[in-house]
């Protein structure tokens, strides 16, 4: 019961921090660029609302705790963390590449 539990007070955390990462997506990028950066934040917020709705439906004592549930929560969860450690990764090369071109700038 505690995996579920915490998917409940985990999965709102990783959605707002998707929300707050998609505020400050750079507009600058090309088109694909941002097409698949709304690809993933679908992605990730439906991966979210399975994992939370599973675990909403096995506290409340509508499914069975047991291994396919489990299985879920286990899956989604671990899909959302890939695709944040993604975004943070693309986040230091991006922050790489423009402080970089800056010091290249200063000479």
């Amino acid at each position: 019961m505690m995996l579920y539990e915490g998917a409940l007070q985990v999965v709102p955390v990783l959605l707002i921090a998707l929300f707050i990462e998609t505020r400050g997506v750079d507009r600058q990028g090309s088109r694909a660029m941002r097409r698949w950066a709304h690809v993933q934040d679908r992605v990730y917020a439906a991966l979210g609302l399975v994992a939370f709705m599973v675990s909403l439906f096995v506290v409340a004592g509508i499914v069975p705790a047991g291994r396919p549930p489990a299985a879920i929560i286990i899956a989604t969860l671990s899909g959302c963390m890939g695709m944040l450690y993604v975004r943070i990764l693309q986040r230091f090369a991006r922050d790489g590449d423009q402080r970089h071109d800056q010091v290249s700038g200063d000479r």
